[in-house]
């Protein structure tokens, strides 16, 4: 991995007692797992009985999954008929219960829960493991207990079903989508019906990035672009100075507003008449919808989610651009910028499937790799590792460069 690389997961050598190195194992806090067992609960609200077998609500990274979690198997216990109702109206928190509904329409019921429910049980005892060898001295009577319990759900025959089987992703031939970054292709799984959102401060290059990946994309097939802040003569300009050959299947739409409906009717037309498949979004915060909602954050949550069901629907990959809360400026200049930042709205989070952050370190922090460098930060990733990977950037064109499987810059700024 090149330098400047750094995903989750690490191996060490103890001081003393047990080798750490047999001991330590990658840790990912995996909520994905945990929003899978949730929504098939909600599905399912009497599976709650099974899961709690082997699963409890401590298990949970999530304090918002944790909770639901912990309400239903509160009504379990009580004997409480267990109904959408009754849950949503023992969760009492606004935010617990926007959660649950989306989790429920999101995730259907699935044959696999218990899989999900062992996956969020392992990653639990992960977590403890590495707590217990983060001691000089590793206390066996505390360490034994979990390895046992790891090894009894490692030879779980469920836990070796692959996770292109639990839950079936039906990756038909041509739905795969390469974005030209060798290191995030490794990483990112990108596809038809996917949502991808990228995130970061004003000036930093998120309409560039997206460009870029629309730009690799348009040699394979046709892309659309639909900009509520610039015009497509703009779009067109920006593309043409950024790189040196005109992009072939490029389709742009300027609408002076839009809402998800006219979105959704843009969408589809650029597919129909023009065959594309991946559609640009920029940005998500200009959207506004026709009804009204008791708050801005509200609309956004259902903007989010509606796009990501536009996704789904038509077939097409979505990429969102989305501005970040003036909260990270507090945090102080070069502050690394996390999910907590995404602008208006938690529920991005939730309906991305992966989201992307740009990071240009200060000069002073030991990261920063000069003018020319910046990171790109995997925050949310279904189905894989999140960490962040090296991106040059190449002002004077304002498009990003990839780096190959070695760490050498590749020169054309997009690896084709």
């Amino acid at each position: 991995m090149p330098s400047g690389e750094n995903f989750t997961g690490s191996k060490a050598k103890a001081k003393s007692g047990i080798s750490r190195s047999k001991l330590r194992t990658t840790i990912m806090i995996n909520t994905e797992a945990e929003s899978w067992v949730i929504g098939g609960l909600l599905n399912n609200p009497e599976s709650i009985g099974r899961l709690r077998l082997f699963l409890s609500a401590k298990d949970f990274v999530d304090p918002v999954h944790a909770r639901i979690f912990a309400t239903v198997a509160k009504l379990y216990d009580q004997g409480i008929p267990l109904d959408l109702t009754t849950i949503y109206s023992s969760l009492k928190e606004e935010e617990s219960i926007m959660v649950a509904r989306y989790l429920y329409e999101e995730i259907p019921t699935d044959r696999s829960l218990e899989y999900w429910g062992k996956l969020v049980r392992k990653q639990s005892l992960q977590r403890q493991l590495k707590e217990v060898v983060m001691d000089e001295e590793i206390d066996l009577k505390k360490v034994e207990p979990i390895i046992h319990e790891l090894s009894t759900i490692n030879n779980s025959s469920d836990l070796y079903r692959s996770l292109d089987e639990i839950p079936p992703l039906t990756e038909e031939p041509g739905t795969r989508i390469q974005t030209g970054f060798v290191k995030l292709d490794q990483y990112v799984r990108f596809g038809l019906g996917h949502l991808m959102v990228i995130g970061g401060k004003t000036g930093e290059g998120k309409t560039s990035l997206g460009l870029g990946i629309l730009y690799h994309i348009s040699k394979e097939r046709p892309v659309g672009v639909i900009s509520i802040e610039m015009t497509a003569e703009e779009v067109r300009e920006r593309i043409k100075n950024s790189f040196d050959t005109p992009p072939p299947n490029f389709f742009v739409a300027d609408p002076p507003a839009l809402s998800t409906l006219e979105l959704k009717h843009i969408c589809r037309t650029m597919k129909v008449e023009n065959g594309v498949a991946v559609v640009l979004v920029d940005y998500l915060q200009l959207l506004r919808e026709k009804e009204d909602f008791r708050s801005r954050h509200l609309e956004v949550s259902h903007i989010i989610r509606r796009i990501k069901e536009i996704a789904k629907e038509l077939k097409m990959a979505m990429i969102v651009i989305s501005q970040l809360s003036r909260d990270i400026d507090y945090r102080g200049e070069g502050s690394s910028p996390s999910l907590s930042d995404l602008k208006e709205s938690g529920d991005i989070e939730y309906a991305a499937d992966s989201i992307l952050f740009i990071h240009q370190p200060r000069k002073e922090e030991k990261d920063y790799r000069g003018e020319d460098t910046k990171f790109l930060i995997i925050a949310k990733n279904r189905w894989g590792m999140t960490g962040r990977i090296q991106v040059s950037w190449q002002g004077f064109k304002t498009r990003f460069g990839s780096y190959d499987k070695e760490g050498n810059q590749i020169s054309d700024g997009i690896d084709c």
